[in-house]
């Protein structure tokens, strides 16, 4: 996947601005992530529930206070929607209402939502 999302930033002359990078949950992150992050794009990252808290604690270090994160997941069992209760504990967690595919998707229970930095 990572080739092909290379790709995909060359195919839309992004190159300069964004990079995709393979990320170990639970693990620093690499230097050459610069810091703040702007956008974070996660789908399919919900799927094995012993890795939640490591998935969790690395959108901890990457999500700062400006930072929007796109995360795209389909319910597949009860523990995924016990990760989105974690997930609401730490973050500001709103569906994403306003996409046109979303009837669509919905119907295969893909849900996206918006992760934002809590203000205190």
């Amino acid at each position: 996947m990572l080739k092909l999302m290379q790709q995909n930033i060359e195919l839309n002359g992004l190159s300069p601005q964004v990079k995709a990078i393979v990320l170990d949950w639970g693990e620093a992150v690499p230097a050459e992530i610069s810091q703040p992050i702007d956008i974070v794009l996660a789908a399919d990252c919900v799927y094995f529930e012993p890795a939640f808290p490591l998935l969790l604690s690395t959108l901890q270090v990457l999500i700062g206070p400006e930072t929007t994160c796109y995360f795209c997941f389909k319910k597949r069992r009860r523990a995924d929607m016990r990760f989105m209760k974690q997930a609401r504990k730490m973050f500001d967690v709103r569906e994403v209402d306003d996409d046109s595919d979303r009837e669509t998707y919905s119907k295969e229970q893909i849900f996206l939502c918006t992760l934002r930095r809590k203000m205190r």
